[in-house]
This record gives C-alpha cells, sequence and structure tokens, in this order.
C-alpha cells in the first residue's frame, strides 16, 4: 500500500515538473500560486508564524528556525 502511495506521488510531482519544462523556478512558482488558491479557498488552514518573532529566530542568517 505505502508503495503505491509514493509512486503515484511521485507520478504527479513528475507530471507538474513535466508541465512546466522540468524548470525549478517554474515548479516554485507553480507550487505556490496552488498554495494561494488553496489558502483563498478557505478550505484550508495554513500556519501563520508570528512575525515579530520571526527575525529572532531565523536569525542564523541560513533562514532556518534556530532555538532562542
Amino acid at each position: 500500500m505505502a508503495d503505491e502511495v509514493i509512486r503515484e506521488v511521485r507520478r504527479v510531482r513528475h507530471e507538474i515538473s513535466r508541465r512546466c519544462g522540468h524548470d525549478p523556478q517554474q515548479v516554485v512558482a507553480w507550487y505556490r500560486a496552488y498554495q494561494d488558491e488553496l489558502k483563498r479557498s478557505g478550505k484550508y488552514r495554513f500556519y501563520q508564524p508570528d512575525e515579530s518573532n520571526d527575525a529572532a529566530a531565523t536569525s542564523s542568517g541560513t533562514g532556518e528556525r534556530v532555538s532562542t
């Protein structure tokens, strides 16, 4: 069962990449646009970080969250 799910996820990801000409920038743009569409639909809730803590949380300069 798990192998079938993984194969399906990979198939869909490859199809998205193919539609974007296998261009990583276009793939990222597609995923961001799709995320925006899902947000607008109101059907799903998305995590919204507390922006007042965001600068301190990523102060490592790598963009990764670090414990403070």
